[in-house]
């Protein structure tokens, strides 16, 4: 059994249980003793969508599984209790991950270091706690983690809260462009900037700031110089180890059950169908969901779009307007959920129109499918503003307005859905052409950072060493110990 023992908690979020999952995983692979902790209710609803199987206990590697409470019950539902989850999150987890660390020191190994989602509020007090190495892993773009970052350069130039103008530009973010308002965290956009979000994300980062090192899922080719001004500024090695992605047919670990889409997309020509989905966390207003469901009509495109039942909230029923599944039934499937890297790699899909989600638009980038980009919330305005603006690799569907309660306040109408996506799936079209060619670019970069002697592979066997060196150096000093 390996020395070094890595506890890794995974953030009670679907977009950030794949990645952290993926990385435990990828550690496991190498020989360290992994326990991956997941909260209770989300491991309700793996279970539940995987009909009872348990994707934790599937894994060839030496890895274990742990579970804690979020301060909850199990069957809570959190999608309609945003609040209460929030304050549980904030106040009541740290008691229950302090009881399960104790637990797991009585049982051994010892525990080499945590790995914890960033945006956990507790981690620097835990880590001092139990005299472990904090390990804070960033689930998202560098560029989204350095805004955070100096939030106190925001305050301080007067954009936090925002009252400027909305299209004056911010040009101090160390290592970012020039952006406007539309293009930070929808958080950072917001006028009432007391919520328990916004509190919670001010902690995290300050417990981020105690962190020994600094884990990314991004490609430091692609934000080399965010992540440059990043290790000057903060001082703490911060090392991108992504694309984590799910391979293709491996068991996920889904809170939804997965539709089977192969044969439907098999029947269909290659890269013709458009493939929408508006992630697992954000939610869209159901005016703006009719408006969608029209203007894919209209636009005569084959599609698959997966509309999970709590998109505009888990007590809203009859999502789409009236006859759509009918008169769409010989062009498009809508389903509550899929293995997005399966579908993506279907040959039939030619495009994705996608929330901007960080793990959505790796794999779209892995799998060489360009993006119509459609930000919702959170780090996904920045993430639009990367992929549109710096990297080609994406067209935007509508114009881009400030967040509002967490909604795009916007709306955008069916006669501009349907001409867009006309536009955007002509693979024969000079956009349809630019898209192509500057995608297949970044995932080249993206291909050779995980190779041997790419950097993100660098990067983790260089974190690896430093765990293993820090393991041997502690056993020195226990066998001195006992030898005096």
């Amino acid at each position: 059994m390996s020395s070094v023992h890595a506890v890794v908690f995974m953030y009670p979020l679907q977009g950030h249980i794949i990645p952290t999952y993926n990385l435990a995983k990828k550690l496991a692979s190498k020989g360290i003793l992994v326990t991956v902790v997941c909260t209770h209710g989300c491991y309700a609803r793996i279970i539940k969508a995987y009909k009872g199987r348990d994707p934790f206990a599937h894994n060839v590697y030496s890895m274990r599984s742990a579970l804690v409470s979020d301060g909850l019950p199990q069957d809570f539902d959190r999608s309609l209790n945003h609040l209460e989850f929030d304050n549980a999150l904030l106040n009541k987890m740290e008691f229950h991950v302090e009881e399960l660390m104790e637990d797991l020191q009585r049982k051994g190994p010892p525990i080499s270091c945590i790995i914890t989602d960033t945006f956990y509020v507790w981690p620097d007090r835990i880590a001092k706690k139990f005299g472990v190495p904090h390990v804070s892993f960033w689930t998202e773009s560098v560029m989204v983690f350095s805004i955070y970052y100096h939030w106190d350069l925001l305050i301080k130039n007067g954009h936090y809260p925002f009252t400027a103008d909305e299209n004056e530009l911010i040009n101090y973010i160390p290592g970012a462009p020039a952006l406007k308002l539309t293009d930070l965290p929808s958080y950072l956009q917001e006028r009432d900037v007391s919520t328990l979000v916004h509190k919670i994300i001010y902690q995290a980062f300050r417990s981020a700031r105690a962190a020994d090192w600094i884990l990314s899922n991004t490609i430091e080719d692609l934000e080399n110089q965010t992540i440059e001004e990043l290790q000057v500024q903060s001082g703490i090695p911060f090392c991108s180890v992504g694309p984590l992605l799910q391979p293709k047919g491996e068991v996920g670990t889904s809170m939804w059950a997965e539709s089977d889409c192969r044969s439907w997309l098999d029947n269909k020509p290659k890269n013709s169908v458009l493939y929408i989905s508006f992630g697992s966390y954000a939610h869209v207003s159901k005016p703006q969901i009719h408006e969608m469901a029209m203007g894919l009509l209209h636009s005569k495109r084959p599609f698959i779009w997966v509309l999970r039942p709590d998109v505009v909230a888990s007590d809203v029923q009859d999502l789409l307007p009236d006859g759509f599944v009918e008169k769409s039934k010989d062009q498009g499937l809508v389903v509550e959920w899929v293995s997005q890297v399966d579908v993506l790699s279907h040959s039939s899909v030619g495009g994705f129109l996608t929330h901007c989600g960080w793990n959505s638009i790796l794999e779209s980038l892995w799998l060489g499918v360009p993006m119509l980009a459609f930000p919702l919330l959170t780090d996904q305005y920045t993430n639009c503003r990367l992929i549109v603006q710096q990297w080609g690799v994406a067209m935007s569907l509508g114009h881009i307005s400030r967040s509002s309660n967490n909604l795009r306040s916007t709306l955008v109408l069916r006669q501009e859905i349907a001409l867009t996506i006309k536009e955007f799936m002509n693979m024969d079209g000079q956009e349809g052409k630019r898209l192509r060619c500057n995608i297949g670019s970044v995932r080249d970069v993206m291909k050779k950072a995980v190779m041997n002697g790419g950097s993100s592979q660098n990067n983790l066997e260089g974190f690896i060493e430093f765990l293993k060196g820090r393991e041997l150096s502690r056993f020195a000093l226990e066998s001195e110990f006992h030898t005096e």
